[in-house]
């Protein structure tokens, strides 16, 4: 658990720092309609833009330092409320996509996240079956 909980952590710091480089327009342009593919929704820096993308570097830099925070807690059973709030969140996350498809403004680049948030949603449950 604690492994899962500081790789967590860390995976949202390098998060943080790639969403840091998305208020270049440009920058976001490539990674999100051409690199990945992830949106076919054309990627546009307005107002809203940046506020919601300071919001998730905030949250991510927030989860980030709780996860790194509770691996080295000696309280198993906040690193328990920790991890099932992770496998919550990711929960939500892979619901937020299906939505997205469901609208048709992701592109084939969609199904990446499915692997990655299944990776972590499931080391998650993983990890919380050892425990209990």
């Amino acid at each position: 658990m604690n492994t899962y909980l500081a790789t967590l952590g860390w995976w949202n710091f390098v998060g943080c720092m790639l969403m840091l480089g998305f208020f270049n327009e440009n920058f976001g342009k490539k990674m999100l309609n051409e690199w990945t593919k992830i949106f076919t929704v054309e990627f546009e820096l307005d107002y809203w833009s940046k506020f919601w993308l300071a919001w998730a570097i905030g949250l991510n830099f927030f989860f980030g330092a709780v996860n790194i925070g509770a691996a080295r807690w000696d309280l198993t059973e906040l690193k328990m409320l920790c991890l099932v709030f992770d496998i919550i969140a990711y929960i939500l996350f892979i619901a937020l996509a299906v939505w997205g498809m469901k609208a048709k403004r992701t592109g084939p680049g969609i199904y990446s996240v499915f692997i990655i948030f299944g990776i972590w949603l499931g080391w998650g449950i993983y990890s919380l079956a050892e425990l209990i």
